[in-house]
This record gives C-alpha cells, structure tokens and sequence, in this order.
C-alpha cells in the first residue's frame, strides 16, 4: 500500500476547492485510493510525503513535489505539454496535479464506469482529458492564480465553484470560525 499525504496550506475554505480537485484526482488511482490526507506546513513533515500539494515551495514531478507558490513558477499546460499549445494560464496545484496525472485518472473512472469492455478507447481518454482542462480545470488555473476573465471588467460571475465554496465560509463578523 502507497500512503499518500497531500499537504495543503490555505487559510480559508473559499480556496479549499483546489486541494479537494488535487485529492480527488489522486484518490482516483489505484494505490493512492486509501492514502491518508495531512496538512500541514512544517518542513520536516513534509520531506516524509510522499507527495506534496500546493505547499512546500517546489515544483518537481519527479519527487512528487506540486506547489506553484514560488516567485520563479511561470508554468501553463503548454510548457509542460507543448502539443497543448493554446492553453497558457498559469498552473494551479490543482493543475499541475491533472497535467501529470488527468489522463490516468479519466482512463481509471472510465474503465470502473464500463467493467465489461475488454479495452478502454484511447481517443475518448483523450478528448474527456482536454475537455476537462479546457471546461473545468482551466477556470481553477485563472481563478486561484488571480487571471481576470476579460482586460475589462464587465461583469462578475457569482456561480463559479470558487464562489458556491465561499458560501460555506462564516462571515467575517462570526465569533465560532468552525
């Protein structure tokens, strides 16, 4: 068995929604699907993980290390995967988690969904794969990295899933913060 801590560091739930895609995603494969979920900051905790998510200071996939938050970090799903040329927002956690481990995660839902077909259908991994990025995962890559929609402001959009999240936060005015 794999044990699994993700390592999160966010001070409100309104953002908690980038680690729950991240744990998600992981939690989908096989080995990682009983792995244990921690936060936590502290340094010496996480060099025991076996990955780390949006905390850390460290982007290196092949250490498992997915955290956006250094000044240095300029990477968009087009430089870590060129054939995906028109995608160049920034990475979220969230993003980096389901640029190297998206398609595995959509072949592993795909095949549970459908356990009598003897194969799984590489194109259709592949456009679910894109679809996702371009129609869910994109929005949390500008949302959590501060992207406006538009040069202009026209208008807000109060649906998204970061603002249905924050309805879940106490007001600011709240004494009991749990």
């Amino acid at each position: 068995m794999i044990n699994l801590d993700l390592k999160k560091n966010f001070s409100f739930f309104k953002k908690n929604q980038i680690l729950v895609l991240a744990c998600f995603m992981l939690k989908q494969l096989p080995g990682y699907e009983q792995a244990e979920i921690v936060r936590s900051r502290d340094p010496n905790l996480l060099s025991t993980c076996d990955i780390v998510v949006d905390v850390g200071a460290e982007f290196n996939a092949e250490k498992k290390r997915f955290d956006h938050h250094q000044k240095s970090f300029t990477h968009t799903f087009s430089s870590l995967r060129p054939e995906k040329s028109l995608w160049n927002i920034k990475l979220s956690s969230a993003g980096l988690v389901y640029v190297h481990f998206g398609r595995q995660v959509i072949e592993h839902i795909v095949k549970k969904l459908t356990p009598t077909s003897k194969c799984v259908d590489e194109k259709l991994i592949d456009i679910l794969y894109d679809k996702m990025y371009e129609n869910f995962v994109k929005e949390i890559d500008a949302i959590d990295n501060g992207v406006e929609i538009a040069e202009v402001k026209a208008y807000s959009i109060n649906t998204n899933l970061s603002a249905r999240v924050s309805f879940l936060n106490p007001d600011w005015n709240e004494t009991d913060k749990n």
